[in-house]
Order: C-alpha cells, then sequence, then structure tokens
C-alpha cells in the first residue's frame, strides 16, 4: 500500500462490493479525503456488511467510530505532507514538537489549499471489511507508521474511555488542542462500551510501512443479549407524568363509533373550550393540511373528517400535558408543525394517503422525548449538544445514549406506551432516527416520517443527502441526488405556499 498513487478520487475493489460482501468476501475503499460520496460509500458498505452478520442496530454507532478513525488517518497523513513540506522529520522529538505547535492552524484554518495537495499526494486511507470465519474485522488503515509518541497517545485514551462512566466526564477532561484527536477517539470507544466490546475489541499497530486501526467482532460478542440502564431518574419521569385526559380519550371512543354524528362528536368537544380551541388552532396550523381555513369545530368534522379529528385530538392533549408540566418548546413545536406538513404531503405525494394522518402525528410528537429530556437533565443534553456541535456528529440519540441509557426518540415511545397509543404511533417515533430497524410492518410509514425529518433537518444544516439511509432512498426512489432535492424543494415550497395562504387568510 505504501507509496500507492491515488489516480481517482476513489476506487472500490471489488467494484460490486455488494455482491462481494454477501458471498463473503472480504472488500474496501481507498481514497485520500473524506469527500461526501466516500462517505456515502463507507456508509452502504458497513450496511451489507452489518446485515450479514445480523449487526444493523450497530450502524449509527459503527458510522460515528468508523468516520473518527478515518479522520485521525487523514490527520495522520497530513501530518507527514506537512512535516514534509517544513523540512521537519516527524520522528525527532523536537521536530515533532515544533511541528505540531502549528500543524492545526495552517492546516485546517488558514491553508484551504493544503488538502487539495494532500488529495492528490500518495497518502492514502482503505477502510477495510474482512470476513474470516468467526471472526470479523473492520481496518482503516493509512500509509504511514504510526510513531512512539502517537502510539502512546492511543493506547492512553483506550485506557480512559473504558474508565469513564458518563460521555460528560470525558468532555470535561480531555481536549487535545494540537491535534483535536482527544475527545473523538474517546467517544468511539465509549460507543463501543456501551454496545457491550470489550477494551481488546479495539486495537492499532504498525508494521513500520502502514498503520491499522481494527475492531474486532468475533462470534461472542454476535451472541451477547445487550442492555442498556436506563437513568432512574427518566424512569420515573415517565411513571409520574399524568394520565391521558379522560375527555379526550371519550371522543376518541365517539369518533371509532361509525354510528356517531357530527353533532355528536362536535357537541363532546364543545363541553371543552379549551380544547375547541386547540383543535382549531392545531387544524389551521402551517403543519396541518386542510382544503380551506376552518372555523367551527362543526366544519373540522366535515372538513377534516374522524380520522383527522382523532389525530388533532391526540396532539392537543400531548400538548397540554407537556405545556403545563414543562416549560414551553416554542422552537421545537414549531420546527415539529413544519416536519408535520412534510410527512403529510411526502405521504399525499407518494400516494399512501391512509398514512398520512398517522405520519403527520409521527412527525408533530417525534421530539416529545427531547421535550423531557431537556427539561429534566438539561445540563447533560447540553453538554452532548457540545460535543455533537465540537466533533460535528450527525447522530445525537447514541451519545444520549451513553449518557442518560436512553435516546430521546426511545423516551418518546415510552411516553406514548404509557398513554396507550397505537403500536404504529409508538414505533414511528421510536425509530423516526433509525428505519433500518424499524419493524417490517410499519416500514411504510416509518420511512415517510423518517424523510420529513431528514428534510427538515437539511434545512437546520444538521444532515446531509450523503448520510441519508439508503434503503429508505431507495423506497422512495430517490438515490439520485438531484431527483432528493427536487423533492424537497417541492416539499418546503408548499409549505412556504401554505403558511403563506394561511397567514393571508387570518387577516
Amino acid at each position: 500500500m505504501e507509496g500507492l498513487q491515488q489516480k481517482a478520487q476513489y476506487f472500490c475493489k471489488p467494484a460490486n462490493y455488494k455482491e462481494a460482501l454477501k458471498m463473503g468476501q472480504d472488500v474496501y475503499i481507498q481514497f485520500s479525503l473524506l469527500t461526501p460520496e466516500v462517505e456515502s460509500i463507507i456508509i452502504r458498505m458497513l450496511s451489507v456488511y452489518l446485515a450479514q452478520l445480523d449487526l444493523l442496530y450497530l450502524k449509527d454507532m459503527f458510522i460515528n467510530i468508523i468516520k473518527e478513525l478515518v479522520n485521525n488517518a487523514i490527520k495522520a497523513n497530513a501530518k507527514r505532507l506537512y512535516f514534509k513540506q517544513k523540512n521537519l522529520d516527524i520522528n525527532k522529538t523536537e521536530d515533532y514538537r515544533t511541528g505540531m505547535e502549528t500543524f492545526k492552524e495552517d492546516v485546517f484554518v488558514e491553508n484551504p489549499e493544503f488538502l487539495e495537495q494532500l488529495g492528490q499526494s500518495n497518502f492514502i486511507v482503505r477502510v477495510f471489511f474482512s470476513i474470516t470465519g468467526d471472526t470479523h474485522k473492520i481496518h482503516v488503515i493509512n500509509n504511514v507508521p504510526i510513531i512512539p509518541e502517537e502510539m502512546n497517545k492511543i493506547n492512553a485514551r483506550v485506557k480512559k474511555a473504558y474508565s469513564y462512566s458518563d460521555i460528560s466526564d470525558a468532555f470535561d477532561d480531555i481536549l487535545d488542542d494540537s491535534e483535536g484527536a482527544g475527545l473523538g477517539l474517546i467517544i468511539a470507544l465509549m460507543l463501543m462500551k456501551n454496545a457491550g466490546f470489550p477494551p481488546e475489541a479495539f486495537a492499532i499497530s504498525t508494521n513500520g510501512k502502514v498503520t491499522s486501526a481494527s475492531i474486532n467482532i468475533d462470534e461472542s460478542f454476535r451472541n451477547m443479549d445487550l442492555k442498556v440502564k436506563m437513568a432512574q431518574e427518566i424512569i420515573n419521569e415517565v411513571e409520574s407524568l399524568p394520565s391521558f385526559p379522560q375527555n379526550i380519550l371519550e371522543i376518541q371512543r365517539l369518533c371509532a363509533n361509525p354510528e356517531s354524528t357530527i353533532k355528536a362528536i362536535a357537541d363532546s368537544i364543545k363541553r371543552d373550550p379549551g380544547l375547541v380551541t386547540a383543535i382549531l388552532k392545531l387544524a389551521n396550523s402551517a403543519g396541518y393540511i386542510t382544503s380551506k381555513r376552518v372555523e367551527t369545530i362543526e366544519e373540522a368534522v366535515k372538513i377534516i373528517g374522524t380520522k383527522g379529528i382523532n389525530t388533532l385530538l391526540v396532539a392537543s392533549g400531548v400538548q397540554k400535558i407537556l405545556d403545563s408540566r414543562y416549560k414551553k418548546f416554542e422552537t421545537i413545536w414549531n420546527n415539529s408543525y413544519k416536519t408535520a406538513f412534510y410527512a403529510q404531503f411526502i405521504a399525499m405525494k407518494y400516494r399512501k394517503e391512509r398514512l398520512s394522518e398517522f405520519a403527520y402525528l409521527a412527525s408533530l410528537l417525534a421530539d416529545i422525548g427531547l421535550m423531557v429530556l431537556l427539561s429534566i437533565k438539561p445540563d447533560d443534553i447540553q453538554k452532548i449538544r457540545d460535543i455533537v456541535g465540537l466533533k460535528q456528529l450527525e447522530n445525537i440519540s447514541l451519545l444520549e445514549e451513553i449518557s442518560l441509557g436512553v435516546s430521546h426518540s426511545t423516551l418518546g415511545s415510552m411516553i406514548c406506551q404509557k398513554w396507550k397509543f397505537n403500536d404504529a404511533l409508538v414505533k414511528a417515533i421510536e425509530f423516526h432516527h433509525r428505519p433500518h430497524l424499524s419493524p417490517p410492518q410499519y416500514r411504510d410509514l416509518i420511512n415517510i416520517v423518517y424523510l420529513a425529518y431528514v428534510f427538515s433537518s437539511i434545512e437546520t444544516k444538521n444532515f446531509r443527502f450523503e448520510i441519508a439511509d439508503e434503503d429508505c432512498l431507495d423506497y422512495f426512489k430517490l438515490n439520485n441526488k438531484h431527483d432528493f432535492e427536487q423533492l424537497h424543494e417541492l416539499t418546503k415550497a408548499r409549505y412556504d405556499e401554505y403558511i403563506k395562504t394561511n397567514q393571508q387568510i387570518a387577516k
């Protein structure tokens, strides 16, 4: 591998890596820079690889770990090129210290051309997926030998990672300003620890020519029964939530009865003036698609129908409980309204009208777990957000699980279970970040909710096309980025148009 010139931006071996993995063959991708396209292929390779091992539930964890190891390998290569340009010997202690004083600022802050030079250099990285007997390994290899000082740092981080009980401990304790690799590697190793991997599952080695960071996935790990301990405070909080309002449950029963008249349903709703206000507000909100503005409850029942009224009953009941118990999260709710509109629109666009109400409601309620976590664990959530921002991680759920034993998605589904909501709604909330893990019978619904989430997250710079779930893109025939962006633009345009129309009518 040493000295191999990368003529193209990247290459895969074999080219048809999907079939090769399914046949139990080893595959790899080789590159100099982690471009969006390279990242997308790594994720696809990983998905097929883990599916073969029945470990897809660890996909998000491995994405974060591999990205961290790849970025560290690229930084190691960048150091060699930088030291070469500065006529410094990286193997000499004094030269190493001199070079590292300016490396980060010179390379990643003040010299954007440097990365282009790195992309044209002989320094490469290879991500290798190996399947051999009962032992399966993922290697991240770069074609330079690690030096003793770097090896000592990594070994110290491995030891520390397995001693931390909480990610916030690591955040407070480790920030390596010279290389920026300290916290990221700690997070990667804590993710492995949290998933049940022993310390020896991770290893880094060199043969004097290349350096390899390896993750071992042996048969004994694959048969483990993994359980995550949830923070007791969170369990107590869910248990102490009030029951779902009885009057809403009674109206829902009326809606479910085909013999109920519009007048009977409307009269039942009108007994609670607060509920009338809440339903009319939701029916005319930016998030809910209706053919015209709704002025009365009778109109709401006629225009929206009993399924729609049931949806708005659930939404208003949840909002009432959360707003009375916790502070009001207006920003989260506003984003949820938009995502809910997107989900309803996508369902209709793909002729899944029967799922549109569920898609709307699941998207609207998808972040109720986050509101609860922000209320009872504000400091922990803020630290997690700081880490996500610092390390540019795409998946906040993983860090929530390390710190709190539960992600906001899982917590949201637990709350909905407590309130005895429909199982489809519970599962859509639980898996809206992880459609690849969702139960097959709810996959259509969860793909819609996930795509709506992706669109709204792209708008807040928290997501990219390249890391979207490949199976979900297949489902919607959106593997082509142009098609994906066209649908996103259309969905957003319809939402903007709907808001504008609603505002004009309201005047």
